[in-house]
């Protein structure tokens, strides 16, 4: 059983073929964000509490994604710039 960060990001970065843990890390918390916005708040702390404390930690310092986190990207993408960076 996985029980520490490392060992999930060792696993991850196994799994998903990354040369290293930064890569591993990075998207390690892209997949935690999205999976968290897909599952709600409720099934979060489910997740997080069922996990051991180096795990729940590491899973409660992830940010759940925004859906205009994803038009933001969209909009950096297509022209190389946000509007917050515009004002």
């Amino acid at each position: 059983m996985i029980k520490t960060r490392k060992e999930f990001l060792e696993a991850f970065m196994r799994m998903a073929n990354l040369k290293d843990l930064e890569q591993a890390d990075k998207a390690a918390r892209a997949f935690i964000s999205l999976t968290k916005l897909i599952i709600g708040p409720e099934i979060s702390q489910m997740v997080a509490d069922a996990s051991p404390e180096d795990l729940k930690l590491g899973w409660q310092s992830v940010r759940t994604a925004q859906l205009d986190d994803f038009e933001r990207d969209e909009r950096l993408m297509e022209i190389g710039e946000v509007e917050e960076a515009l004002e």
